[in-house]
């Protein structure tokens, strides 16, 4: 009995090994294939085209990229739900509503306009569905392309929404978006906020008053730029 345990143990270690090495493997060759993209299409088309999220049997179409490409203000939303996957729109019905009102009450103009002057990317173009435990997770699969499209896009300032592009990005610690004042760093050269998840913000209207500090620390720099 224990010679079978300790070679069940020995089996189940060497087969998590084997599966490291090959996570391992996977995130080095999508590092590679994100670094060849040159633009937002075929970045785009490339997040299309790579077949290996776990989550991409559960949801029905990617949401890419919406807005103004050439805007120098970037957002970086949350993984779109179900509705907001058939709509193809980074927020539906009240959180759409709710964006809106950030936007407009920034000096900006918000997705639904012509003249549009944002650029807003899902940290996750997809619905997120769990993976066992040996596999790597569409979260460490989505950063090296998260990264490139915001090399790629190259913005003036860029906004958060929510934990999750920090979280993918591994910059929870650097950032230190825990500041009820509001917190301003940056990524890449670029000044970044985190605001509060749309979601919890209808559920948690308090939250809103985090969000918005942290909103002013990036239109006062938009206005000394006026200046």
């Amino acid at each position: 009995f224990l010679l079978n345990k300790n070679q069940n143990n020995s089996k189940s270690s060497i087969e998590r090994k084997s599966q490291n090495v090959k996570n391992l493997e996977l995130i080095l060759e999508v590092e590679s294939f994100a670094k060849t993209f040159k633009d937002i299409a075929s970045l785009e088309n490339g997040l299309v085209e790579f077949k290996k999220f776990h989550s991409l049997k559960g949801s029905n179409k990617f949401l890419l990229g919406s807005g103004n490409r050439n805007s120098k203000i970037l957002f970086v939303s949350e993984p779109p739900s179900y509705e907001e996957e058939l709509q193809q729109q980074p927020y539906v019905e009240e959180a759409a509503k709710l964006f809106e009102k950030i936007i407009e009450a920034m000096g900006l103009i918000p997705l639904n306009k012509s003249n549009c002057n944002i650029f807003v990317i899902p940290a996750v173009p997809f619905r997120i569905v769990k993976t066992s435990d040996d596999k790597i997770s569409d979260l460490e699969l989505i950063k090296p392309f998260l990264k490139r499209y915001i090399e790629i896009i190259s913005p003036k300032y860029m906004i958060f929404v929510s934990k999750m592009p920090a979280n993918i990005l591994g910059l929870t610690d650097f950032l230190k978006f825990d500041n009820k004042e509001g917190s301003l760093a940056d990524y890449l050269g670029i000044p970044t906020i985190e605001i509060e998840s749309i979601k919890s913000m209808i559920n948690n209207p308090e939250q809103k008053r985090k969000t918005w500090n942290s909103l002013k620390l990036i239109i006062q720099l938009m206005q000394n730029e006026n200046e």
